[in-house]
């Protein structure tokens, strides 16, 4: 759609280019209301040199009565219809820029819904939020910006060579030798500004990275007094970016003066022997000072299609770091049986290696978990136990072994039915700055709220949450700021509970509660167990010793079985770990 330019004369620039411009595709009339307004532009720049000829040969020399009125009227017009002409194509432009860019926000924040685990381990959360926020506003000027300038100022320097080579043809080619040497200037200004702009990308994300550390962490930044150690950091980050914006600033400053410059050269070059011709008379006056003009007039859209170089180069840099997430390949999901779940669960020779690790997480690992019944999981700290949750979830793939669902081999369940059979409370509860009944029936508009709070009162937070001016509409602050932490793992319950799943996972999910909350909710779940499988890793004895069966894990392997009473008597790996103290943070 764009003609190229030197600084899309790159193969994979201009294939990259094309694939962003993909994005303003479903607007096309938007688009062709746009490619009119910039031909009508193009069109009033020669139209403007051929009235001032017309002004110097028929009102100044010839003395013509009717052009003095007209021509006036004319060049009004003129700049009338390009005053048009303008807004309407920056105003078209931008909205279809600003669609595109909605888009592109759209499709990366699905693509990070989707990611499997192992991709979020590449990248810091810093390093996406930079990826949505600053990769995509660089793309911005690319689609809205560049594009019309590439399109606008090549038909406006097309329009005004053919006004040039209707005049003379003689001083239109010589002023086009100086061309292939602005072409390789460019050219190699874009080379060094795309690497200079991929280097500001990775800056930024490490920025990001350290300013959300920094806000995030603030309480133990404090507390160790690192406050000059956490400065160090980001302003080490931020003088990267520093240098290497001034780098692509230094190119940019020194790109468009060069050209200006030869450009100038062959205007002077021209001026010279337009004034030979003149003096031969084979130009009029008119006529060399509407050529002189219309290669004026050249300058203004050479040196945008210079500068906007930089724009895209930014933008293809950008570009670059935004498609190589939205080509990460998402969560596999091949599995389509949608059986009733009961909730037994056997792990079969089951080994794993998360990532980018040597260590097996697990290895060899079998264990068969009763549906409806209560298993505990204990163990040193990367012993396995998160591990096992991981798996069950589908949230990492494993390499050996058989992982069965009521006999359906795990991955054959499909992924989306199977997490919705599954309720999840972590150690590290995850609210959401909305309020408590949005964060009690997360995901989920269709419970209604006696369900909302028979759910709380279960959870034994309903207590709390009947205490507060706005109840359930409460606003719980960036991540339950404005909860304490026992109320916070409450709600997160809470919303376990209201799920209602056949199997129920608890990642240390009562250990922010003090010994009462913590004896309410023991209550709640003896009546949980029932009529689910549940599976608690916890390191409080009181969640532990009525478990139907505790296994003790260590390396990755099954060590022990057996619930707390005949593990105690077998004088094993469970009774060290009783004697170390449950409580500690080892388990």
């Amino acid at each position: 759609m764009t003609p190229r330019s030197p600084a899309l004369s790159d193969p994979k620039t201009w294939q990259l280019y094309k694939r962003l411009l993909g994005y303003i595709k479903p607007y096309k009339a938007m688009i062709a209301l746009t490619l009119f307004a910039l031909v009508v532009i193009a069109i009033t720049e020669p139209a403007m040199a051929a009235i001032l000829k017309e002004l110097v040969d028929k009102s100044m020399i010839e003395q013509d009565p009717d052009s003095f009125v007209l021509l006036p009227l004319m060049l009004v017009g003129i700049f009338f219809i390009k005053g048009v002409g303008e807004y309407v194509s920056k105003v078209s432009s931008h909205w279809i820029a600003e669609r595109a860019i909605l888009a592109i926000r759209n499709d990366m924040y699905q693509k990070m819904q989707h990611l499997p685990m192992a991709e979020f381990g590449r990248y810091s959360v810093g390093q996406l939020m930079s990826k949505i926020t600053y990769d995509v506003q660089q793309t911005s000027n690319a689609l809205s910006q560049a594009w019309i300038v590439l399109i606008r100022d090549s038909l406006i320097l097309i329009a005004l060579l053919a006004y040039m080579l209707y005049i003379s043809v003689y001083l239109t080619l010589f002023m086009l030798i100086v061309g292939p040497l602005l072409g390789l200037i460019i050219r190699q200004a874009s080379k060094k500004m795309r690497t200079h702009s991929r280097s500001m990308q990775g800056n930024m994300g490490l920025m990001t990275h350290c300013l959300e550390e920094g806000l995030v962490g603030h309480k133990e930044i404090k507390i160790y007094n690192a406050e000059n150690y956490e400065q160090q950091r980001f302003h080490s980050a931020a003088k990267q970016l520093f240098k290497n914006s001034m780098r692509v600033t230094r190119v940019s400053a020194l790109n468009s003066p060069l050209v200006l410059f030869i450009g100038s050269i062959a205007l002077a070059g021209v001026i010279y022997v337009a004034m030979k011709l003149s003096s031969f008379q084979q130009l009029t006056p008119g006529e060399l000072l509407s050529y002189i003009t219309a290669m004026a007039l050249t300058f203004a859209p050479l040196k945008r299609l210079t500068n906007i170089n930089i724009i895209v180069q930014k933008g293809m840099a950008a570009a670059e770091s935004i498609f190589a997430l939205l080509d990460s390949p998402i969560e596999t999901n091949k599995g389509q049986a949608k059986p009733a779940i009961h909730g037994k669960i056997e792990f079969k020779s089951v080994s794993f290696n998360y990532p980018d690790t040597t260590q097996p997480a697990l290895v060899n690992f079998s264990l068969l978990i009763q549906a409806n019944k209560t298993t505990a999981l204990v163990g040193h700290s990367g012993s396995g136990k998160s591990t096992l949750v991981n798996l069950i979830a589908r949230f990492y793939p494993f390499e050996q072994g058989d992982i069965l669902l009521d006999g359906y081999p795990i991955e054959q369940i499909d992924l989306h039915y199977l997490r919705s059979q599954i309720g999840f409370v972590s150690q590290q509860v995850v609210l959401f700055n909305d309020t408590i009944r949005a964060n009690i029936a997360y995901g989920h508009s269709e419970y209604d709220e006696q369900a909302i709070i028979n759910a709380a009162q279960s959870a034994h937070a309903w207590e709390f949450i009947e205490q507060l001016p706005a109840g359930l509409d409460t606003q719980v602050g960036e991540n339950g700021a404005k909860l304490s932490g026992g109320q916070r793992q409450r709600i997160a319950l809470a919303r376990a509970f209201l799920k209602n799943a056949p199997i129920l996972i608890l990642d240390e999910a009562t250990s922010a509660l003090d010994n009462q909350s913590e004896a309410l909710i023991q209550q709640a779940m003896d009546k949980l167990r029932q009529n689910r499988t549940v599976i608690i890793i916890a390191h409080r004895l009181s969640t532990i010793e009525n478990a139907d069966q505790i296994a003790v894990i260590d390396q990755g392997q099954l060590v022990e079985l057996g619930d707390h009473t005949s593990l105690l008597k077998a004088n094993g790996a469970y009774t060290r770990l009783h004697q170390q103290g449950i409580s500690d943070e080892s388990l």
